[in-house]
């Protein structure tokens, strides 16, 4: 479902899973703003390593991928890097699979794009505010083209109803871009998303412009591959546009 020809992308949640449980989720929600021009792909995605530190731009100046390297907009990881704070150990950022397994699917669609891998550690109101004030500075303020991709996962390991009806609740504050009912229902254990900030923060980012809109593209869960419904992890595709 490419975009349509007067809607301008602001940003997608996609899934960060193994591709045969989440892959064709992820190729449909970047199929769908496929047909715009990104210059430059800024992915925001959670630490599975640690949450002492708020978040953190990755420094590498190359990204290997099956298909092709891709390169670091070094414009953007000079905007984007916290001001005076210390630079995190490189393994959290070289071992972290919520941001590799986007490298090939970017790749994939964009392959002339430059990329920016900012991870998040501390998934609270007050960091996702504070980046989403960043990302809108840096996106609005630039004449190239700008993507935020968010890297997250929806409910983990709860039965096949569970699952539906929690991630449910969280579509619901996504497509109503609520990030505080958003906040309110993972703290009332109602929803779970491993990239809860990042999700969070694309909806502090999108509020600040005049109409932001937003499309379910795919929701999907891991029982659907492995018909395995006792235990499942819930998959979104979702993009935020004006």
């Amino acid at each position: 479902m490419p975009s349509a020809a007067n809607e301008h992308s602001l940003g997608i949640i996609l899934p960060h899973a193994g591709y045969v449980y989440s892959g064709a989720c992820a190729a449909l929600g970047l199929a769908s703003v496929a047909g715009e021009r990104w210059d430059s792909i800024i992915i925001v995605h959670p630490s599975h390593q640690g949450i002492h530190f708020d978040f953190s731009v990755s420094p590498f100046n190359e990204y290997e991928s099956p298909l092709g390297n891709l390169m670091l907009d070094k414009e953007l990881y000079r905007i984007l890097s916290p001001a005076g704070e210390k630079e995190l150990e490189l393994d959290y950022h070289r071992l972290e699979h919520s941001l590799e397994i986007q490298l090939p699917l970017i790749k994939h669609f964009f392959p002339n794009a430059t990329i920016c891998p900012v991870m998040l550690g501390n998934q609270i109101p007050s960091v996702a505010q504070r980046l989403g004030a960043l990302l809108y500075d840096a996106v609005y303020k630039s004449a190239r083209r700008i993507l935020i991709v968010v890297s997250s996962d929806l409910s983990h390991y709860h039965d096949s109803d569970t699952a539906e009806k929690m991630d449910a609740q969280l579509i619901r504050y996504v497509t109503e871009l609520n990030p505080e009912g958003l906040w309110r229902g993972h703290d009332l254990g109602k929803l779970e998303a491993c990239g809860i900030g990042g999700i969070a923060t694309l909806l502090y980012m999108a509020s600040q412009y005049r109409s932001p809109k937003v499309r379910v593209i795919d929701y999907t869960h891991s029982g659907k591959v492995s018909g395995m419904n006792n235990q499942v992890v819930g998959y979104l595709a979702a993009k935020i546009f004006e």
